[in-house]
């Protein structure tokens, strides 16, 4: 059906391989997930396959895509602008005397009525979009549906039928997503792209398992060859002591015998000549031996750490007799108290109003001098990032202490010189996580304001995330779709509805 052979994906910009050496088959009956952190490549991916036409300016590739007779159909990450301006009416205009157009509607759950809508495709929740969208894919006949993080931007029932959709769709899926309870659900074989050794190299895994077996045969092979290279290590270092005894010897031998003594210098000389070989061969050895698995994490999750807070200290008192965004109610009688180091979690449809009420919330706490808050927005092009580099969004002071302690932090969070010197907003998304979970880690807040805070994470970091955000010794507020998210990290979920807040069990998450 879809045939890939030793696909090389560049990015001209850094010269940065980003997919090295990819080949793959996709099957009819294929649900194959496509995972990693934001920047490796996996959007470039999708498009290349459907039209390399589509790929940036500053991509290049080599290698052969073959679809044959097959059709493909991507669905993007974002809605087009030109096509968030159409509308239902026009959009599916030419397919209204198609029984098919009403099967399929049917199939996804989509009321007939919205198919002739005026309403401009903007204005639908994240899931009704979503359907509309699909719909207009379907209606295309395509055989091998491309999908770029179907699952964002959508509440629980439209996750869940979403997941559904992937497990029962008669058409050969290739997908990317970092929603691991979906991947859990519906993938039957995964691609694993990677930045490893620093960023520096690309690595790319192809596994007919699914994405909990993979995980568990991941972690497995990763300790396996940490423990193998450790061992080898060792061993190398205990033979290159012994060596350099051994020639620390015989090199004393040489500076000490008589000159009276020819032969037996002629015999050290070539005894010396045969330790030296040795060494050599030591090296040639070591440079050969296994080697630690830099097993691609985006954050080292590290805000277990930082300061707590009373348990009855009043963190927040909000009430709002009604949420507004420009002249558009969004939500009534408005009503959240948090005390000491609750973390809460608030969810609800797309468009619902959750980032509004966090920044109303920021609004009122910003200015509060007994706590330290840290607000992480979900769309990171609203962050108005100062001029300079990376290190200097970290060390604004500028002294040279600052700098290097920036410079280290940004280091053992994979970042590479080139990307550390880099403006922010000119680094991927998952870097930009990266800059702002080191942003927190130095400002020490004890409490967060966090918009979706695992959107921009690869699902191999999710566990991590989760354990650090949970362990976290002060306030979170935090809007998410995350399902496990909202189930290990969080003491209430709230849902938000135009009434009010609604509590929800946690549990429900599972």
């Amino acid at each position: 059906m879809l045939q890939v052979k030793n696909l090389t994906i560049t990015q001209s910009r850094d010269l940065r391989t980003l997919v090295d050496n990819l080949s793959f088959h996709l099957k009819a009956d294929d649900k194959m997930a496509v995972i990693g952190a934001e920047g490796n490549g996996k959007s470039s991916l999708l498009r290349l396959i459907h039209d390399p036409g589509l790929t940036a300016s500053h991509i290049s590739w080599s290698g052969e895509i073959n679809k044959g007779s097959k059709r493909s159909a991507l669905l993007d990450q974002e809605t087009a602008p030109e096509l968030s301006r159409q509308k239902p009416l026009s959009l599916f205009a030419d397919y209204t005397a198609d029984p098919e157009l009403y099967r399929l509607a049917s199939e996804l759950s989509l009321q007939v009525d919205y198919l002739f809508s005026d309403r401009e495709l903007g204005t639908f929740s994240g899931g009704e979009l979503l359907k509309l969208r699909l719909l207009h894919l379907l209606m295309k006949k395509p055989d091998i549906l491309l999908l770029d993080e179907p699952g964002n931007d959508l509440d629980l029932p439209s996750l869940q039928w979403l997941e559904e959709f992937i497990q029962t769709s008669d058409r050969a899926l290739l997908y990317i997503s970092h929603d691991e309870k979906l991947l859990s659900n519906t993938a039957n074989s995964l691609i694993h792209l990677e930045q490893v050794w620093r960023r520096t190299e690309a690595r790319s895994t192809v596994s007919r398992l699914g994405f909990d077996a993979y995980r568990v045969q991941l972690y497995a092979a990763v300790e396996k060859q940490n423990q193998m290279a450790a061992k080898e290590e060792q061993d190398h270092e205990n033979k290159m002591k012994r060596y350099q005894q051994i020639r620390n010897r015989v090199d004393h031998e040489l500076n000490t015998i008589s000159r009276g003594d020819p032969a037996g210098a002629r015999l050290l000389k070539k005894k010396m000549q045969s330790v030296k070989s040795t060494g050599k061969r030591f090296e040639r050895d070591y440079d050969k031996r296994t080697r630690p698995t830099d097993l691609e994490q985006e954050i080292d999750f590290f805000v277990s750490d930082l300061s707590d807070l009373p348990s009855n200290k009043e963190i927040l008192v909000f009430r709002r007799p009604q949420l507004h965004i420009a002249d558009r109610l969004l939500a009534e009688n408005l009503e959240l108290i948090v005390k000491g180091p609750e973390h809460i979690g608030i969810t609800g449809p797309n468009g619902c109003g959750k980032s509004t009420m966090l920044l109303s919330i920021l609004d009122q706490l910003k200015s509060r001098t007994d706590i330290r808050v840290y607000y992480m927005p979900q769309d990171y092009t609203a962050i108005n990032f100062p001029s300079g580099t990376a290190i200097d969004f970290l060390a604004p002071s500028g002294k040279k202490e600052d700098m290097q302690a920036a410079a280290d932090l940004l280091g053992s969070m994979h970042f590479t010189r080139e990307e550390m010197l880099r403006h922010p907003h000119e680094l991927s998304g998952g870097q930009k996580t990266k800059l702002l979970y080191a942003k927190l880690r130095l400002d020490q807040p004890n409490v967060l304001l966090l918009d979706e805070p695992t959107r921009h994470l690869s699902p191999l970091s999710g566990p991590a995330s989760r354990q650090a955000l949970r362990a976290f010794g002060g306030a979170i507020i935090s809007v998410s779709h995350d399902r496990l998210y909202l189930q290990e990290v969080c003491d209430r979920v709230l849902r938000l509805t135009p009434l009010g807040l609604v509590e929800e069990d946690p549990d429900l998450y599972q």
